[in-house]
């Protein structure tokens, strides 16, 4: 099922330092890194997970990377997507990083669906990295990179942590290894391949007058286009994880 609403507004904006008890439950935090995205710009999903002994309703707090905008946010029920309640955040800055803070009622996962800055491409080379802060207490953090169907000479820092999967699309998952956060210290994944011919694309010999409709399409396109990828993106990587 594809999720017909992504794409949210956020309920308030709050320039205040939020209180300690809404990361003090959070157990691990989760990151899941599509560098190639939808075309508009690389996909970022990050799940906090509460400790399973507390009590729901509870508050939970979840940094973002500069940059990032806020595609859809909610709790994970663990079934089908299509039933996971959408939340509406409140956002602040907590020592200069974004923080959205949702009300789990349901279940004790957490998930934001990020849009970042479309990635560096050089000819057929892809070039990509983002940077995930912790501004709770000491945490471990778990994350994972997603690889676009055709991709080769694939090099991720840090290091994979366990095998490479491998979805009905081509794309690849590569789990990266465990971290534990200090208060202040990021997460940082680099990311880099050759793409494939068809997710390089642009036939050579293509004419400027040829090109341009496209681009005047793919604009008008955007929104819906955006929606409705990333909602496909999310189950997907959800199903492969």
């Amino acid at each position: 099922m594809i999720r017909v609403h992504r794409i949210i507004a956020v309920a308030a904006t709050l320039v205040l330092l939020l209180p300690a008890a809404a990361f003090a439950n959070v157990m691990e935090y989760q990151l899941q890194y599509e560098p190639a995205g939808d075309g508009v710009g690389a996909l970022l999903i990050v799940n906090a997970v509460l400790d399973p002994a507390t009590a729901l309703p509870q508050e939970v707090s979840i940094p973002v990377p500069d940059g990032a905008t806020l595609l859809w946010s909610g709790e994970l029920l663990g079934g089908d997507p299509s039933d996971d309640p959408q939340r509406a955040t409140t956002t602040s800055e907590v020592d200069g990083v974004q923080v959205h803070t949702l009300t789990l009622e349901q279940s004790h996962t957490a998930q934001l669906e990020l849009l970042l800055p479309s990635p560096s491409v050089s000819g057929d080379r892809l070039n990509a990295d983002v940077s995930w802060t912790n501004v709770g207490e000491e945490i471990p953090v778990t994350a994972s990179v997603i690889a676009e169907a055709g991709a080769s000479d694939i090099v991720i820092e840090p290091a994979r942590a366990g095998d490479v999967q491998t979805n009905d699309l081509g794309q690849t998952l590569h789990p990266l290894e465990r971290k534990r956060l200090a208060t202040g210290e990021s997460y940082v994944i680099e990311v880099s391949w050759t793409r494939g011919a068809s997710a390089a694309g642009g036939g050579e010999g293509a004419s400027s007058n040829s090109l341009l409709p496209y681009v005047i399409g793919a604009l008008v396109v955007a929104v819906v286009a955006l929606a409705v990828v990333v909602t496909i993106e999310r189950t997907r990587a959800r199903r492969n994880a």
